[in-house]
């Protein structure tokens, strides 16, 4: 029993912490055998749920696979340590937590020109207020891009934060090109010939209906009447 237990302490005592590198992200892990014999002590630790196999630079001799009830990969490895051996491992992961500037630089230029859609139409300061917010949440995403650098942690929250904010500003660019669709002189005309083209088949059944009941009545009127 008390092997066991030596065993169990051994197998939980793990831990590792992430610092940031040239290469991007680096993640050390480091296992300890606490007791007396020698013991398989097993490492298993969850990526950040962004990271993919082939963003893993290098991993040593651990082994990459996934967990599809936590949605994301781990490393894994079993480790026959000597008593009292402490055992460092490096996980080196690619920067995949940064917001491309191309990104936030179209979605500000397709703003812009849906605003400017706006001028010859009575809705032009509703727009400039959704232009405004969307120019807001994109400001945030550089500011926050440029201060990512602080800690591994303080930067893959931040880009998930970001993420949030980019997504944000697509739904308020969406609202924005539907309301221009519908008040811009080309959708009113579009709005327009819907209405034309609805008349026109409503009046086409309507007609067909009239001659359809014409047709009959005068196909009763054409029948012999039974003599009394």
């Amino acid at each position: 029993m008390k092997g066991f237990l030596c065993f169990l302490f051994a197998a939980l005592c793990f831990f590792y912490s992430y610092t940031l590198s040239e290469a991007g992200v680096t993640m050390r892990l480091m296992a300890v055998n606490p007791a007396d014999s020698e013991q398989v002590v097993p490492i298993k630790v969850y990526l950040p749920v962004e990271v993919k196999p082939e963003d893993v630079i290098y991993r040593g001799d651990l082994e990459v696979a996934y967990d599809a009830q936590q949605g994301s990969y781990y490393v894994f490895g079993e480790f026959l340590l000597k008593p009292k051996e402490t055992l460092e491992k490096e996980v080196e992961i690619k920067d995949v937590w940064v917001i491309d500037s191309e990104q936030v630089a179209m979605l500000r230029q397709e703003a812009k020109e849906v605003l400017e859609g706006f001028r010859k139409t009575g809705y032009f300061e509703r727009a400039s207020l959704l232009y405004d917010g969307i120019e807001r949440k994109l400001k945030e995403v550089e500011e926050m891009q440029d201060l990512s650098s602080a800690s591994p942690g303080y930067k893959i929250s931040n880009y998930r934060n970001c993420l949030s904010l980019l997504n944000s500003a697509r739904s308020d660019l969406v609202t924005a090109k539907t309301l221009l669709s519908d008040v811009s002189p080309r959708g009113l005309a579009k709005f327009t010939w819907r209405i034309i083209l609805f008349i026109v088949i409503f009046l086409g059944v309507l007609g067909a209906g009239s001659f359809y009941i014409w047709q009959r009545q005068a196909r009763l009127e054409s029948e012999p009447k039974p003599q009394e």
